[in-house]
């Protein structure tokens, strides 16, 4: 009579996990933008002619690479039939037989120079790095 008792309570507490997974899987992802911010979407929603993308860029002394469309390439490497002519801290420019191609890590966002508020005049900023203030002992 235990024995049976034990063997229902488990099988309610796996159904009941079950149905917790399974209703897990319906959530959406709370750290994906929404599609309203511009960014490609992926995976069943991604379009298959969007034309590349430019995913990320490093730029380092000496080195400055980029992500398109998932592929890792350094400047003057080719991407497809075009060739990655020049990389920015914002955009690439690919270089084909179609002509220049820009594209924008972050597609319409413009930077523009802060305003101070009406009235007020910019201050010059003050230098907080510890190592311009310290002197060290001799």
């Amino acid at each position: 009579m235990v024995k049976r008792l034990i063997h229902t309570i488990i099988a309610a507490a796996l159904g009941w996990a079950a149905t917790q997974a399974a209703a897990a899987e319906m959530l959406p992802d709370p750290t994906r933008p929404p599609l309203a911010a511009g960014f490609a979407a992926t995976g069943a929603n991604a379009t298959p002619d969007a034309g590349p993308v430019l995913q990320s860029v490093k730029i380092a002394p000496g080195r400055r690479m980029a992500v398109i469309s998932g592929q890792l390439l350094a400047q003057g490497e080719r991407f497809g039939a075009a060739k990655l002519v020049s990389i920015s801290e914002s955009e690439v420019v690919l270089l084909g037989a179609e002509g220049r191609q820009t594209l924008k890590l972050f597609p319409g966002v413009e930077k523009r120079v802060a305003l101070p508020p009406q009235g007020q005049a910019l201050k010059p900023a003050k230098n907080k790095s510890k190592r311009n203030t310290e002197q060290k002992a001799p």
